[in-house]
């Protein structure tokens, strides 16, 4: 599914292109999946929502793999970013932008490794390392020295109370960021803005930023006013599609400093 922009505001096209990838269960038109399209749409972007095989927990490297190359391998007829990229009004050479959550964050953090047109990605509830349940260590493709999307074109934003991602640990060795021990936020140093955010518990309306963190009492798409737009904090939606609309070059930080 896929929604262009506004021809009067952006011209006639072709555009570069924004894809969202939905987590375990969403559905590719679901109400997150059309908030991240229509959003980014509205930023300039030939804006699509895929569809996957997500309907299993608890995975490894072995299934998430396959499933990135499903989405992202440009080598492929078939894939979807080869699909979208053949499109007449879309121009991936102007430059490809990702974004997903839980599993679809996964398969974001993993793009560019088959898509070499990524250029920003921000992913939300995901990390190299599952602490739910029986841990499962992802690091064979989630660790930073295993993607190729550059830390300064790399977002990740978890909760607090992530029984699986809401460690700092598991953000700093996905982005590759490293900052004090206790710390909420860690931004690069060389002012592009990507970097990691473990949200606070007291920084969400139900008071525990847990996986689905960006919902109000549990992952049912009644997005968080916190979060959703116009909220302006660093780890709301507004300031980080802003940010992958400028392909990660430019964060426009809250003036709260949350």
């Amino acid at each position: 599914m896929y929604q262009l922009p506004d021809p009067t505001v952006f011209g006639p096209g072709p555009y570069p292109v924004f894809v969202w990838v939905p987590g375990t269960y969403e559905y590719y038109m679901d109400p997150l999946s059309l908030l991240f399209v229509t959003q980014m749409s509205q930023r300039g972007f030939l804006a699509v929502s895929v569809q996957y095989n997500n309907t299993e927990l608890g995975q490894t490297c072995n299934e998430y793999t396959p499933r990135a190359q499903g989405v992202f391998d440009a080598t492929r007829a078939t894939s979807a970013i080869a699909t979208v990229c053949s499109l007449s009004s879309a121009n991936c050479k102007k430059g490809v932008v990702v974004s997903g959550i839980s599993q679809g964050g996964m398969l974001a953090v993993m793009a560019r490794n088959y898509a070499p047109a990524v250029s920003a990605v921000y992913a939300m509830s995901a990390g190299d390392y599952n602490d739910a349940g029986i841990p499962i260590d992802l690091t064979a493709c989630m660790g930073k020295h295993n993607t190729a999307i550059p830390a300064s074109r790399l977002t990740v934003i978890n909760g607090q109370s992530d029984p699986a991602f809401g460690s700092q640990t598991t953000l700093q060795s996905t982005t590759g960021y490293t900052c004090p021990t206790g710390t909420a936020t860690c931004w690069n140093s060389t002012g592009t803005g990507a970097g990691w955010y473990l949200v606070p518990n007291s920084y969400v309306t139900d008071g525990v930023a847990d996986h689905c963190y960006i919902d109000v009492g549990g992952c049912n798409d009644q997005f968080d006013p916190n979060w959703y737009p116009p909220a302006t904090s660093n780890w709301s939606l507004k300031p980080n599609l802003d940010w992958l609309a400028s392909f990660g070059t430019k964060r426009v930080f809250s003036s709260t400093g949350r």
